[in-house]
């Protein structure tokens, strides 16, 4: 082969790549046996092995809006990952996209169209394409070379729930991707269609202090029991400080999502060691007047469990208010 492979920045080429740099059919399938490319999907091919489910979305996704040239961008799950936001229930298999226009066309896809505000439609080699929404500003539509963040995550709230919306917004937030008046506007576009009657509810609480699709569960939970929390609560004795998941507002109570890498290796500590300071600070916290509850990501499936657990932490913390929590709930207060 004398030509070296046209590939782009992201990794994919097209079968109209290979030709015009003189790789025929033959050389493109002793290049796929070898495994040096790697089938996408109809006519598309990826210059090395993705990584997991989601690299693989990403790359068939770019395959996809480079084969719409412009006609059609990514959206819902398909635009958020390409963000780096994270998923909680998408389909990795499927490819969103929505139409710029209010045409058909034709694409790398077909010439098919999914209803934008429900999001069924028919489908055609993992890939789902959605009509352009017909009310909402114009810049939610192609920003970036995709819809918004804000409208890709009412998107996929969606197709996914309302769930997978809040995780998504409270990311976004979190990194200065989106704004609440944002995700207002991108909930007006989508208002009516099936399946958004929910979301305004879940998105009136979204919270960029959250650092992890965890926390953001666990917070919905407290929620649905009624129970107000501080988030990234502050908590000091005036001697040592820590940073709390989250404080109940109206009892000395502290709760902790425990991530599955809670304890690796990490500033050059082994997980055991980890552990070992993890304890400490737990200890000390119990010290000055609070409650420590810890839950991990499979409890947030049981939220009839989580609201035990925090009724018998609240009954042994009735009757107390110790000086940090005050404190605690100063700084928050002043905090806004």
């Amino acid at each position: 082969m004398t030509s070296p492979l046209p590939i782009d920045e992201d990794d994919v080429l097209s079968v109209a790549d290979l030709r015009a740099a003189g790789v025929d059919a033959r050389h493109t399938a002793a290049l796929v046996r070898s495994g040096e490319l790697v089938s996408l999907t109809r006519g598309w091919y990826a210059a090395r092995s993705p990584a997991d489910a989601e690299d693989r979305h990403r790359l068939v996704t770019e395959a996809h809006r480079r084969g719409y040239a412009g006609s059609a961008v990514p959206s819902h799950y398909s635009a958020l990952l390409r963000l780096g936001l994270p998923l909680f229930r998408a389909d990795l298999s499927t490819v969103h996209l929505t139409r710029l226009g209010s045409g058909t066309g034709s694409g790398s896809g077909s010439g098919f169209d999914a209803d934008a505000g429900s999001g069924q439609g028919r489908r055609r080699d993992g890939l789902v394409l959605h009509r352009r929404p017909s009310a909402g500003p114009a810049d939610h539509l192609s920003r970036g070379g995709q819809v918004s963040p804000a409208l890709a995550i009412v998107q996929t709230g969606i197709i996914c729930g309302p769930m997978d919306a809040l995780i998504a917004a409270d990311a976004a937030l979190h990194r200065g991707l989106v704004t609440p008046a944002e995700l207002d506007e991108a909930l007006t576009i989508v208002k009516g269609a099936p399946r958004t009657h929910l979301l305004p509810g879940f998105l009136a609480i979204a919270d960029g202090r959250a650092e992890s699709p965890g926390e953001t569960r666990l917070r919905h939970a407290f929620h649905l029991m009624g129970l107000p929390v501080i988030s990234q609560a502050l908590i000091s004795d005036g001697g040592r400080t820590a940073i709390a998941d989250f404080m109940l507002r109206d009892y000395p109570v502290l709760v902790e999502f425990d991530g599955l890498v809670k304890y690796a290796d990490r500033g050059g500590q082994t997980g055991r060691a980890n552990l070992i300071a993890e304890k400490g600070r737990e200890d000390w916290l119990r010290g000055i007047g609070f409650e420590v509850e810890r839950v991990t990501w499979s409890e947030l499936d049981t939220p009839i469990v989580l609201a035990r657990r925090a009724r018998r932490a609240i009954d042994r913390a009735k009757g107390r208010s110790p000086r940090a929590w005050r404190e605690a709930l100063r700084w928050a207060q002043a905090r806004g």
